[in-house]
Formats: structure tokens, sequence, C-alpha cells
């Protein structure tokens, strides 16, 4: 493999664990907790919307300038907001890091706008259909194959299409271990505090 996709993999896993720390960190907070036992209404949705699109721009803006496109983690806070608070705060969260990215421009602007939208929508989606039963190999199968679709996303709709596949043969491995890695680490943590109640 070549180093360069080594190098981008370390700064996504790097900002991945960033994530999970500001997640563990808000959630200490009492206010916080009881989502995690998904006792939540719109208003809670709201907020986890609100707070995990911040983080999924952020995402795009710490994320590794390659090939015309930005590697990133962006989908990751969308899939957490979706996992924690339903379909509506993965909206919310997707919609907002995806309108930010796609006012960014350049070739991947609408599938990358698209695939964060999806991410988090259909996370939320997951959690409703499996009654909050996630458990740990799930919520990761779901983002190893969301990140996936991503990039089968990007091929498709991205023009020139040498240049998709160029981008996408250096961003791939990174966004994909990435994205799914720091979805473990979460639903690890979840899992844990739902067997300590």
């Amino acid at each position: 493999m070549d180093l360069s996709v080594w190098s981008i993999l370390l700064r996504l896993l790097e900002q991945a664990c960033l994530v999970i720390i500001v997640f563990y960190l808000l959630f200490q907070i009492k206010f916080f907790r009881r989502m995690l036992d998904g006792k939540f209404n719109l208003l809670d949705q709201l907020i986890l919307a609100v707070i995990f699109g911040a983080l999924a721009i952020y995402g795009t803006y710490s994320g590794v300038q390659t090939s015309g496109a930005i590697a990133n983690i962006r989908n990751l806070s969308p899939m957490i907001a979706g996992f924690l608070g339903g379909p509506w705060a993965g909206l919310g969260a997707g919609l907002i890091g995806g309108v930010h990215r796609y006012f960014m421009g350049g070739f991947t602007a609408i599938p990358c706008a698209l695939g964060t939208t999806i991410s988090g929508l259909a996370a939320g989606i997951m959690l409703y259909l499996l009654k909050g039963k996630l458990g740990v190999w799930k919520p990761t199968l779901y983002a190893f194959l969301m990140e996936c679709a991503d990039m089968g996303l990007l091929l498709l709709m991205a023009q020139p299409f040498d240049k998709a596949l160029n981008l996408v043969s250096v961003i791939a491995v990174p966004m994909i271990l990435g994205d799914t890695a720091g979805i473990a680490i979460f639903s690890f943590m979840l899992h844990r505090h739902k067997m300590d109640l």
C-alpha cells in the first residue's frame, strides 16, 4: 500500500478519536446521559443534530487534501447522531455536514453531500428497525458497508470518471477504515454503558 494512503489513514484515525472523545465528554453530562438510554424527544434530536452536524463540518475541515478532494471522517458524526437519536437526529446532522460540503464545491461535491446525508439517516432508521438493540458488530458492519457505498457513489456521480477512480484508489482504504474504527469504538462504549445499567 502506498505510504500516502497510510499517512492519510493515520490522520483520519486521529480525527475519529477526537470525535469519540467529544462524544465521551458530552455524555458525562446528565442531560445527554439519558439519551444513551433511548430517552429523547424532538428537541433532544435537534440538539444532537446540531452538535454532530458541527462535528461533521469539523470532519471536513480537518480532512486531508488529496487528488483534488478531501479524505475525511465527515460521515462518522451523522452516523453517531443516527445511532443515538434516530432518523431525525441522523438526517439533521447529515444535512448540516452535507450541505456545508456541497457549498465547498469541487467535482465530488454532490456525491459527498449525498453520502453524508444518507449515512446519518440510514443509521437512524437502523436504530429503529433494531429497536435500539445495536450491539457492537451491527453498527460497525453498517459503517463499513456505508463507506463502501460512499466510494461507489463517488465513482457513479463524480466526473470525469478517471479522476474519480484515481481519488477513490487513494481515499477508499483510509476513509473506510477510519469511519469503521470510529463507529466500532463508539458502539463498544455505548454497549458497555447499556450493560452497566
